[in-house]
């Protein structure tokens, strides 16, 4: 009977899950009567005398350690919602991981204070973490562990109360769950301190910097380990970059370029490119730090491989365990080392696309810069500028080649060397690196200048070991120049950089080539501007004095008739020099390309001004102008130079046409184009006869229309279609027949109305 049964106690110390290795005091005391028949509540006491009692409870349950795990294993294969996580395992295999994981429950139980049960009981709790990750089926397969040791207990001690057996088997379930539940969270922090920054969008170098401290700091805690630590490797370097670590007493800077040979189990990782977990008691394993290297009694290195290249390495080190870890343990760490792998190719990936997008943004200004019409020198400094915008460096220079000479030459440079590398000119152009970057047509990174044997030392500039990415510039015939852009190690330049500096070379390469079309133009502006210079003044100021000496000859009546004849023939050539200096002068006018100054202006007065102008200045031949206008004024906005419109079309359809006389009719009517007011003129032509092929060309300068003039008069036309232009009007050629130009022709104007 309950109220008569002997009262049994024992005491259970509790199981510790942290480093300071704190007890945790469960107490079970068996309900005892009260009068009237009543029972307390079970009071959860300890007291000394209850020892015998608990080593004979744990003496069944270790003596029937094989039976519990049998019947475990085969419970857990039943359970929906975990058969899964054991697929892959044969019968035999659960069995004995199950029994580890009780065996380790049982000696944590009997010894609270050992450490190495502490540490193999944690153990077997990550080895279960590795097959089954779920709150629901760990608490699932550890109730059905309670319930079998409860069962088999009860068999083997049919004299130990049942309450007592339940209440002792609870507290050490109780106790794993709670350090397994425990464990579990530590686990799923570190995997969310990673996917809360795969989540966040733009990348933003803190965020990614305090996910990885956070995930080392969870890792050290989960592993009960003293140093956990992220490294990147890049590719071919014999040093490692501390992105992110966790540690008791060893210090680390963050983003610090590392020695390969400073931690041996990282190098051999990196070398072999598989995991390694190294194992040792002897002081000589223990964690040192003699002359930069440091190592670990127990040690987990994990390669992050990519592309089969080592990108980094995940290790978790430790000196106080007493164990090694377990191949579960390190399953556990390849894992974590993929999820960080991917959280870094994510984390470059949006680097990469935040320096495309500035790269793409820098480039658009960079081509807006280059489209104006600017010195070769300013597209030097622009493209530097820009260039080390993206690319950060410690020095950069821009070298040009003369491929006839064979020679190369500094045309800007920044750093500390500046001076000197501006100063060494006039070097062969196969000379350094540069040269071979030259002659090969290819951009490069160079890991060390110094051991490289292409390399030559530029005067008065010390001897140094740098990265270099060097980038040519490539026109469309020749090599241009090189681009060198320098590093101070650790330092070094990436694939990215490289394209970067390529896509800033091309656009260097356009904007050479079109300064030096731009050079060309403008020489040959210049030689333009020369020759109307030449003949709109010198040659003017010999025709003028010549022109007064054969008036003054007309006036003589004493000459002879074939000297008069000579003189009147002369005459009227200089007088055709001249009005070719006029319509040269229109054309130089056009050029200048001065600001408009419009004011309203009567066409019809103009025009029968420039015609009178032309019947009575006009000695070569006679032109007759017949002018056929409306009555009221035709007012458009313009300037002086519509009356040497008129004038040069006049006496460029005259003086071309080589019949004598020559017949002009002018007629003007309002028109409307595309709600526009204009004043449509049209000056027609008889005995001018323009193919349909020829329309278009008689209005401008071009061989085509020079054969077709006479004397090269179509510079008077060119100039009239020049003015119109200049007032947004328009100007064509029509047939006075339709669709038979040998009935004449007819030079259309359409100038705007000022209404």
């Amino acid at each position: 009977m309950v109220g008569n049964a002997p009262r049994v106690l024992f005491s259970l110390a509790a199981i510790r899950w942290k480093s300071d290795l704190s007890s945790f005091v469960y107490r079970i005391s068996i309900p005892e009567s009260q009068p009237g028949g009543r029972t307390t509540p079970p009071e959860r006491t300890l007291k000394p005398s209850s020892s015998d009692g608990l080593k004979s409870l744990l003496d069944v349950l270790k003596s029937n350690s094989g039976r519990i795990a049998e019947e475990w294993a085969a419970a857990a294969a039943k359970v929906t919602y975990s058969r899964g996580t054991n697929i892959d395992m044969s019968e035999s295999e659960r069995v004995d991981r199950l029994k580890r994981f009780y065996d380790a429950l049982m000696d944590r139980a009997a010894n609270p204070s050992s450490r190495k049960a502490h540490e193999i009981l944690k153990s077997e709790i990550r080895a279960e973490h590795s097959r089954n990750l779920t709150l629901s089926g760990t608490i699932k397969k550890q109730g059905l562990l309670r319930d079998i040791m409860a069962k088999v207990a009860e068999d083997g001690l049919p004299d130990m109360p049942k309450n007592t057996i339940r209440l002792a088997v609870d507290s050490m379930i109780d106790r794993s769950i709670e350090g397994t539940v425990m464990m579990l969270e530590e686990y799923t922090e570190m995997q969310s301190a990673l996917s809360r920054w795969i989540s966040g969008a733009p990348y933003v170098g803190s965020s990614l910097d305090q996910a990885l401290t956070r995930f080392c700091r969870n890792a050290m805690d989960y592993f009960e380990s003293e140093f956990v630590a992220v490294f990147d490797h890049p590719p071919r370097s014999l040093e490692m970059i501390c992105l992110a670590y966790s540690s008791k007493g060893l210090a680390f800077t963050k983003n610090a370029r590392i020695p390969l040979n400073s931690i041996p189990s990282a190098a051999e990782v990196i070398f072999k490119k598989q995991t390694s977990n190294t194992c040792g008691t002897d002081e000589a394993a223990k964690k040192r730090k003699v002359a930069g290297a440091v190592s670990f009694a127990n040690c987990i290195s994990v390669p992050m491989i990519r592309d089969d290249e080592v990108v980094g390495v995940f290790l978790v080190g430790d000196n106080a365990r007493s164990l090694p870890f377990i191949p579960e343990e390190v399953s556990i760490a390849e894992d974590l080392a993929k999820q960080l792998l991917r959280v870094l190719q994510n984390a470059e990936l949006f680097q990469l696309l935040s320096i495309r997008s500035r790269a793409q943004k820098s480039l658009l200004e960079t081509a807006a810069s280059l489209q104006q019409e600017i010195e070769s020198e300013e597209i030097y400094r622009i493209i530097a500028t820009k260039l080390t915008e993206l690319i950060p460096s410690n020095e950069l220079a821009f070298y040009v080649y003369d491929w006839e000479r064979r020679v190369g030459n500094p045309v800007y440079a920044v750093g500390p060397w500046a001076a000197q590398t501006m100063a060494d000119r006039d070097f062969l152009a196969d000379l350094g690196i540069a040269g071979y970057i030259a002659r090969s047509k290819k951009a490069e990174i160079v890991l060390d200048t110094e051991t490289d044997p292409r390399a030559e030392q530029i005067p008065g500039t010390p001897a140094a070991h740098t990265r270099m990415l060097a980038v040519p510039v490539v026109g469309q015939k020749e090599v241009l120049g090189v681009i060198e852009l320098l590093r101070y190690p650790p330092e070094s330049f990436t694939q990215e950089d490289l394209e970067i500096a390529t896509l800033f070379a091309n656009h260097a390469s356009v904007a050479l080539e079109n300064a030096k079309l731009l050079s060309a133009l403008r020489a040959a502006r210049e030689e333009v501007e020369l020759s109307i210079d030449l003949l709109t003044h010198d040659i003017a100021n010999y025709a003028t004095p010549i022109n007064a000496y054969f008036d003054t000859l007309k006036t003589k009546k004493n000459v002879r008739r074939e000297i008069a004849d000579v003189v009147e023939k002369t005459s009227k050539q200089v007088e055709g020099i001249m009005r070719l200096v006029d319509m040269v002068r229109t054309l130089a006018k056009l050029r200048e390309a001065s600001p408009k100054e419009l004011r309203k202006i009567d066409l019809k007065q103009t025009i029968e001004e420039c015609a009178a102008d032309v019947r009575k200045h006009t000695t070569i031949k006679k032109v007759d102008i017949e002018v056929r206008l409306p009555e009221s004024p035709m007012l458009v906005m313009a300037d002086d130079m519509v009356k040497d419109m008129f004038t040069n079309l006049f006496f460029g359809a005259a003086l071309s046409d080589k019949q004598d006389p020559t017949k002009l009719s002018v007629v003007a009517e309002p028109r409307k184009e595309n709600k526009n007011e204009y004043w449509w003129v049209m000056v027609s032509q008889p005995s001018r006869s323009i193919p349909d092929t020829l329309k278009s060309e008689v209005l401008r300068m071009s061989k085509s229309s020079k054969s077709e003039l006479a004397g090269g008069f179509g510079i008077g036309l060119a100039a009239a279609k020049g003015v119109v232009t200049h007032y947004s009007g328009m100007m064509w050629v029509s047939d006075i027949a339709t669709g038979d130009y040998t009935k004449g022709c007819i030079f259309n104007i359409l100038l705007p109305r000022a209404l």
